[in-house]
């Protein structure tokens, strides 16, 4: 399995631990090709490594082979949402790497695959936490002058906002979340699937994105995702499934009346309404085969599958 990992110092002392190694030989780029480096510093954890060669744990990622045994690299280290290489750590027998063998060992890395909105969203989240992401450096990773507050970046989707030459802020500059980028860039088919959907009850891009935005939310915290049990209960005629009412019906996520109206915004009905001898009013809507009880203050009572 190969797998990216954004960095913490937690995870990367327990990393050097459990791969048994006596030490690191360390080759960092270098005329096109790549060029040994000592580094004295102990221990020699992959983020003391790093911050020898001159970078904090927040600018920084790793890439890892786990399928290639016979390589005698152990890691691959990046500039943070780039695929520039920072350096490549091998086994300590290792006298020498040339470019050929870094790109072998590559072979399966792809930057757009593998750095998701999740781990994006952390980095920068890390990063204005520590007020280790400064406007120089990120000008430096997307080879663009950052001269005011503010800057849009295409490249990872986001807004970034600065103060006093730090990041402080960041929003998407798509109107997405961070789990409809991962259905927009892992999954495009479902993306669109979903937009399209949306679109047929809503005549703007904001509120669309919104609706995409809340199902792509709530199958992140669908139990088994597309193996949950109850997905055939929320299927709609469209195709797709509505995560939200699954996760409302079956896992007592709680919901407003208006929270409802406007996730199922054209798609339900009214069912019942009615008041008992102590003006104790309900209302019952249907959505596909589901009904769903509000009391009057618009807090959800309960719901019911019909099947």
């Amino acid at each position: 399995m190969k797998k990216l990992i954004l960095l913490t110092v937690a995870f990367l002392n327990t990393l050097i631990v459990s791969a048994n190694i006596g030490g690191f030989k360390t080759f960092v780029p270098k005329n096109d090709n790549y060029q040994k480096v000592e580094v004295n510093i102990e221990p020699k954890s992959i983020n003391n490594i790093v911050k020898f060669i001159g970078y904090n744990s927040d600018q920084f990622y790793t890439y890892s082979d786990y399928d290639n045994k016979n390589s005698k690299i152990i890691v691959v280290i990046f500039k943070i949402f780039t695929d520039e290489v920072i350096c490549v750590l091998t086994d300590d027998t290792v006298k020498s790497i040339n470019k050929k063998e870094v790109k072998n060992y590559l072979f399966g890395f792809n930057l757009k695959e593998e750095l998701s909105a999740y781990n994006i969203e952390n980095a920068l989240k890390d990063g204005i936490e520590n007020k280790s992401l400064t406007k120089e450096f990120l000008s430096e990773v997307f080879h663009k002058e950052i001269s005011g507050n503010s800057i849009i970046i295409n490249e990872i989707g986001y807004e970034l906002t600065f103060n006093n030459e730090v990041l402080n802020n960041y929003k998407p500059s798509d109107g997405l979340n961070k789990w409809a980028k991962m259905w927009k860039n892992e999954s495009p088919s479902t993306f669109l699937k979903y937009k399209e959907a949306a679109s047929r009850y809503w005549d703007d891009e904001n509120s669309v994105l919104n609706e995409v935005n809340i199902q792509a939310d709530a199958f992140s915290n669908v139990p088994n995702g597309y193996q949950n049990e109850y997905i055939p209960l929320h299927k709609n005629p469209d195709g797709t499934i509505n995560f939200k009412m699954l996760l409302v019906t079956h896992y007592t996520k709680d919901i407003k009346l208006s929270e409802f109206k406007e996730i199922n915004h054209g798609r339900y009905e009214l069912s019942n309404e009615f008041n008992d001898k102590d003006n104790y009013k309900r209302t019952t809507y249907r959505l596909n085969n589901t009904l769903y009880t509000f009391d009057e203050n618009g807090d959800f009572v309960n719901s019911y599958s019909s099947h």
